[in-house]
């Protein structure tokens, strides 16, 4: 199976303009995702051969691969828990386009398949009718593959009150449940708030899971007392502390890394939460990322829905990058570099950090112990309660060991542990295998932070 994704692009674009009088967004203004592949037409794969399987649910993991040969499917975690698909080999299902396929495993077989006919970060937008038209064709292709009409199900409501739709058709041994949801017009905080069609998906699951049986939304109980979250958390000999059981999301060529990042933590305190949720929610664009407000509203959003707390730790707004340009300032001159200005560059994030110099820029941020000591703190303090948390950083500013599909600019990631006698910090991307765990020096990561938050249970 292809290991995938080793070249895509996550671009999260950061550009920022603010008066000085005004704080700057706390989250970095939204990635920008590279430019679609186009795929050749004759490259396809069509699900009914997977969905069709007797075999379905009893398919292991060690046969995956020979049952989806050359659809492009790989795993998107070293547990292989969830295999994806719909980036190198264009998939069909009922003769219409499918964006992206997940299939999910537990206990090491086949338990669920998500099929997204269409969602808002891979397809664009969708006017209402044409929306409207393609959800028309495919419950009928659906009523017309199982040989049973619809049965309409109960709206359900996603993350902060976003309205869910769903229908179902039953096909032994499998159930499938249709989901599709739209941003409604309306006024929200003095803001209008245009139409804008989110997801059409699909899960596929044992005809033997009933609607009833099943939650669509969980309640969050798998991380809820100091002493469960404390669970996750594992000491090695080697003095790492790690938080297990963070789920890994791949967010693709999209400018998704904030909504893959919120669908992570979510889905950590065990809820059925994807990033197509989130990016709704927040109002992410696949090209430009969410603005900063937007997910701060949102992260505050679901967690008050969710019986959570945000909690903002660090950030840094218009006074600390002022006062980050003085400091740095102090270095370039001996050096003979230019000084570093936010009114010169008009308060553009971007063009600042692009005036500084990488190691100056390291060696002013680093001078101050306080600085260190408070991310070390920050952290270890976190890490040992078993919350991970939110990141927000921008690349490109330090070396990292792994070859990151994005190689400059603002990103949003989570920190998972720390190492007791390094001091390293121990963090994780949106990018699939090879970016779960991985290792970095406490100065290098505050040299690239600018912004650090937890979601965590209201007790804690």
């Amino acid at each position: 199976m292809s290991a995938g994704g080793a070249q895509r692009m996550g671009r999260y674009h950061t550009t920022r303009r603010v008066c000085a009088a005004l704080l700057l967004a706390g989250l970095w203004a939204g990635a920008q995702a590279a430019p679609k592949k186009t795929l050749e037409t004759n490259a396809f794969f069509k699900l009914e051969a997977l969905l069709t399987r007797p075999d379905l649910w009893s398919l292991a993991t060690n046969n995956f691969s020979d049952a989806v040969g050359g659809g492009g499917f790989f795993w998107v975690n070293q547990e292989q828990t969830t295999a994806r698909g719909g980036e190198d080999v264009l998939l069909r299902f009922l003769d219409l386009r499918v964006w992206e396929t997940l299939v999910q495993f537990e206990s090491g077989h086949v338990s669920r398949v998500d099929v997204s006919f269409y969602n808002h970060g891979d397809a664009g937008d969708l006017p209402p009718k044409a929306f409207t038209a393609l959800l028309d064709k495919i419950g009928a292709g659906l009523s017309n593959w199982t040989g049973v009409a619809a049965a309409p199900l109960p709206d359900v409501l996603g993350p902060a009150r976003a309205k869910i739709q769903r229908q179902a058709w039953v096909k032994p041994p499998t159930r499938l449940e249709l989901e599709w949801s739209v941003t409604r017009p309306r006024v929200q905080s003095g803001q209008q708030i245009e139409y804008r069609a989110e997801f059409i998906r699909l899960k596929v699951l044992p005809s033997a899971v009933s609607a009833a049986a099943r939650m669509v939304l969980p309640k969050p109980v798998l991380a809820r007392t100091a002493i469960t979250l404390k669970s996750h958390v594992q000491v090695a000999t080697n003095g790492a502390v790690v938080i297990r059981d963070v789920p890994m999301v791949d967010q693709g060529d999209k400018g998704y890394c904030a909504a893959a990042v919120m669908a992570r933590v979510m889905g950590y305190y065990g809820m059925d939460f994807d990033m197509h949720q989130a990016a709704q929610v927040a109002g992410t664009e696949a090209k430009g990322g969410t603005q900063g407000e937007s997910l701060r509203d949102a992260l505050k959003r679901i967690a008050l829905k969710n019986n959570l707390h945000f909690l903002p730790l660090q950030n840094l707004d218009v006074y600390e990058l002022q006062r980050l340009c003085t400091e740095y300032n102090r270095f370039a001159k001996p050096a003979h570099k230019p000084k570093a200005s936010l009114e010169e560059v008009d308060y553009h994030l971007d063009k600042l950090i692009d005036s500084m110099d990488a190691d100056l820029l390291r060696q002013a941020r680093t001078k101050r112990t306080n600085d260190l000591n408070k991310l070390k703190a920050d952290v270890a303090k976190y890490v040992d309660l078993g919350i991970p948390l939110i990141w927000d950083v921008y690349l490109g500013l330090v070396k990292e060991d792994c070859l990151l599909p994005q190689d400059r600019g603002g990103h949003l990631r989570l920190i998972i542990g720390y190492h007791k006698k390094t001091g390293d910090i121990l963090y994780t991307d949106t990018w699939g295998p090879r970016h779960e765990c991985k290792q970095m020096s406490l100065a290098d990561a505050l040299t690239m932070t600018f912004g650090l938050y937890v979601i965590k249970p209201n007790s804690l």
